[in-house]
């Protein structure tokens, strides 16, 4: 890990220790994708460009008394390829905090570097669920091959639930037949925290009980929106070659730079696993 240049800085292991620890802490607060999506790695810093295998049709096995009739095949329609961006953002900590802290008998204040360490997460998140345009790379609710269900008023109770069952309709016609997990922006969220008819339970729960991967809200997605999809591997993954570190930038004007990074992308092996609201 030289590459992070950490060896230059002119702060102890221990204070180190508090910046990483409260990058993680504050990454696993923000990140949502990473519950729906499966992690692959970390691959290493050096992992630049991922191949994966692409999947597309719905699987029918053969079922007989010889094993000679007629069964899916299952293979790669293709293979991709796609690049792991970094995430980044930079954080600053001035010499007379440093030194003011040690003074005192104070822990470093690594306040700059949660801040820094959510602005990634967001970013990544970001990624997972809207893509890159500028980068080619693909979210899910960008993803080509996957599944559309137009959105309904959830200002009307019962409508998401409503469109909660068409989503999940729609990847089970496809093949996929669960478990499911769903991500909405946090204004659909919102909207199922109502009791549902006579029931005396939240619309929120009556849809955990078809949705049973988890339902989560992110504030990357915005508007009127949610995804449904069928977790596993086997249908998509977050390819991640070096996760959340720090690194030394250097001094500047005696006060010292930091990064907070990762590189990470989204891999979609089988686009029909996706279904979108929108």
């Amino acid at each position: 890990m030289d590459y992070l240049d950490r060896a230059t800085a002119p702060i102890s292991e221990a204070e180190w220790n508090r910046i990483d620890e409260a990058i993680i802490s504050s990454a696993r607060t923000t990140l949502v994708g990473r519950r729906v999506v499966e992690v692959l790695g970390p691959l290493g810093a050096g992992a630049y460009n991922i191949p994966f295998a692409v999947y597309k049709g719905k699987m029918v096995a053969g079922v007989d008394m010889t094993g000679e009739g007629e069964s899916s095949v299952v293979e790669a329609s293709n293979r991709k390829t796609v690049s792991l961006p970094q995430l980044y953002t930079d954080f600053k900590i001035t010499w007379r905090d440093v030194e003011t802290d040690r003074q005192m008998g104070l822990p470093l204040d690594v306040s700059a570097a949660s801040i820094a360490a959510g602005s990634v997460a967001m970013q990544e998140d970001a990624l997972i669920f809207n893509g890159s345009k500028e980068l080619g790379l693909e979210g899910l609710f960008t993803a080509a091959g996957r599944s559309t269900v137009k959105i309904g008023n959830w200002d009307e109770p019962g409508s998401g639930l409503a469109d909660a069952v068409k989503a999940v309709n729609q990847l089970a016609g496809a093949g996929h037949y669960g478990p499911y997990a769903m991500v909405m922006s946090p204004v659909q969220f919102g909207k199922l925290i109502r009791i549902y008819g006579n029931t005396g339970t939240l619309e929120l729960d009556q849809i955990k009980a078809l949705v049973t991967g988890g339902i989560y809200y992110s504030n990357a997605i915005g508007g009127q929106k949610a995804v449904l999809v069928e977790v596993g591997a086997k249908n998509l993954s977050l390819a991640i070659g070096q996760d959340f570190t720090a690194g030394y930038l250097g001094a500047e004007k005696m006060n010292h730079l930091f990064r907070v990074l990762e590189t990470a992308a989204l891999l979609i092996r089988r686009p029909s696993a996706i279904c979108s609201l929108e």
